[in-house]
């Protein structure tokens, strides 16, 4: 009785840590190109609003996962069975914005990130967010053996005509623009949450070939978006830099959509790590090892 009373409290509060980084991500302001708490960015079919009703649409759905993995090897049963509960998510998140797509890569990421967190959880092992990223690298490289999709996606073709990394590449290699970002943003001098959060955005946008900026335009303005964002990224904020990145997503009507998805999961790894230390079970010796 006592494990299932620690299974659902534990998969409900990653949950929730999900949620609450898909509604950080959103109401961060001002970001470059994207839905924020001040306006709606490139896009015209969505707005604040849209993203906190799809985000909470979601939450069930990723408690669902966290559930699935709970005890549960990383393998290819555990793969596939989150993947059939992810698609269960991307029908409710359409039915939720009547076919507006706000979360589709986002439910690929932290449910990859949900599902290993808990299995780690489970089974009382050590954290870093090193160990969680390459078993998420594992997780994602099984192959999904009942998915058959009905066309090729944007981000499908985008990777075709530009041979650059798309969401299931980045994953399975252990989401190298997060660490990026986590490590760039630690050397950061200020406890402002916001130019912390922000910095992780700048980072990633100069570093990740964002499939998303790429359907919209092609690839010299993915690069001079990157060159923006790193120059923006070397001081505080604001700075001109991010006043001529904001007015250049502004006017190509460019949105890195990528980058977004992976501030949420950056956002979610940093809770993680707070909520693993003040979980009172994990025994001292584990905390010493995280640690070291």
């Amino acid at each position: 009785m006592e494990n299932d009373e620690r299974k659902k409290a534990m998969t409900r509060q990653l949950a929730s840590l999900v949620e609450e980084a898909l509604i950080a991500e959103v109401t961060l302001s001002p970001k470059p190109g994207l839905v924020d708490a001040l306006d709606t960015g490139a896009h015209s079919d969505m707005d604040v609003a849209l993203f906190l009703k799809s985000a909470r649409t979601l939450t069930p759905f990723f408690e669902k996962m966290a559930q699935a993995a709970w005890l549960h090897p990383i393998d290819q049963n555990l793969r596939e069975a989150i993947a059939e509960i992810g698609r269960e998510a991307e029908h409710a998140m359409l039915t939720a914005t009547n076919g507006v797509n706000t979360h589709k890569g986002a439910i690929w990421a932290m449910g990859l990130l949900i599902s290993v967190t808990a299995q780690k959880i489970s089974d009382e092992q050590s954290f870093s967010v090193t160990e969680v990223l390459e078993d998420v690298s594992k997780l994602a490289a099984f192959p999904d053996t009942k998915y058959r999709a009905k066309k090729a996606t944007h981000g499908h073709k985008v990777k075709k005509k530009y041979g650059v990394n798309g969401a299931y590449e980045e994953a399975v290699l252990g989401y190298p623009h997060i660490k990026l970002a986590l490590e760039a943003t630690k050397k950061l001098k200020t406890d402002s949450p916001v130019q912390k959060q922000l910095h992780i955005l700048l980072v990633l946008m100069s570093s990740l070939d964002d499939t998303c900026v790429l359907h919209r335009s092609d690839q010299e303005t993915l690069i001079e978006m990157q060159t923006l964002a790193h120059a923006a990224s070397r001081s505080m904020l604001p700075n001109r830099d991010f006043t001529k990145l904001l007015d250049f997503c502004q006017s190509k009507q460019i949105s890195p959509g990528g980058s977004a998805d992976l501030l949420s999961a950056s956002l979610f790894l940093l809770e993680v790590e707070k909520f693993w230390i003040a979980d009172a079970r994990i025994s001292p010796i584990l905390l010493h090892e995280q640690n070291r």
